[in-house]
């Protein structure tokens, strides 16, 4: 185990932009003790990150990004909880995929 740095002595952490990334990046580094600063041109979650709807899909997606998707989909929930936030909600999704047409 690394010996606790000194405040003064710690690294100057920086992040540019207070988007999903950014944020996320704060939260987690601030919870291992570091104090980052975050700069940011507009405002939190301005961009990108402000204009989802909201919507997580576990099984969406294929190939390489499909494990990455099952754990991130299982941290939403461990954040809501730890954050006291009651809005998050798991709902029932249907997937549906094109088949063949019959003639008509």
């Amino acid at each position: 185990m690394a010996a606790a740095v000194e405040p003064e002595q710690q690294p100057k952490i920086v992040i540019a932009g207070a988007g999903l990334h950014g944020a996320a990046l704060a939260y987690f580094l601030t919870k291992r003790g570091a104090k980052p600063v975050v700069i940011e041109k507009k405002e939190v979650a301005a961009a990108a990150s402000g204009k989802g709807g909201g919507f997580l899909a576990r099984d969406w997606g294929s190939g390489p990004t499909v494990q990455l998707h099952k754990v991130s989909y299982a941290l939403h929930a461990e954040l809501a909880e730890e954050l006291g936030i009651t809005s998050y909600r798991e709902i029932p999704v249907l997937s549906v995929e094109p088949g063949n047409r019959s003639k008509r």
